[in-house]
C-alpha cells in the first residue's frame, strides 16, 4: 500500500497531510483546509483521498 498521497483536488497543491485520531483517520490539505472522509484506518483514508470523482476505488 502506498502512502504517497495526491495533490489536493480542490486547490492542487501537493500539501496533504495525514492526520491520526485515537479512534480514526483522515486527510487534509493545510493550504485551503480541504479534508478527506473520515476513515477507521489509515490506509482507507489514503484510498479515499486519493480517488478522484469518476474513478473507482
Amino acid at each position: 500500500m502506498s502512502e504517497e498521497l495526491k495533490s489536493c483536488p480542490f486547490c492542487d497543491r501537493p500539501s496533504a497531510r495525514i492526520i491520526e485520531g485515537p479512534a480514526y483517520d483522515f486527510v487534509q490539505c493545510f493550504v485551503c483546509g480541504a479534508k478527506g472522509p473520515i476513515r477507521y484506518r489509515k490506509e482507507h483514508a489514503i484510498t479515499a483521498w486519493n480517488t478522484r470523482a469518476g474513478e473507482k476505488a
